[in-house]
């Protein structure tokens, strides 16, 4: 069981999550909220939502659905961190 888990860990946000993600923010910060990230003269606020993502601030947590009906929820700091290489012996 704790393999399967490992698998909705191990894969990075996808491009639909990353949208999701980066559309919420946008509306949230152009609704009035708070940016986490300084903000440079001339952004939208897509621009400061991408750079909050990408630097790992947004308190956010992905939910991944499993083929049988649970989930595992994941916070989005997890999915940014780089994986370790394994290294083989030699």
């Amino acid at each position: 069981m704790e393999k399967i888990e490992d698998e909705y860990y191990k894969r990075p946000l996808t491009k639909y999550e990353i949208a999701r993600i980066v559309g919420g923010r946008a509306l949230q910060l152009s609704l009035g909220a708070f940016p986490l990230v300084k903000v440079e003269p001339g952004d939208t606020p897509i621009d400061i939502a991408k750079r909050e993502l990408e630097a790992g601030v947004l308190p956010i947590i992905i939910r991944r659905r499993k083929p049988d009906g649970t989930y595992v929820d994941i916070p989005v700091n997890e999915l940014l961190k780089p994986k370790p290489i394994e290294q083989k012996a030699e």
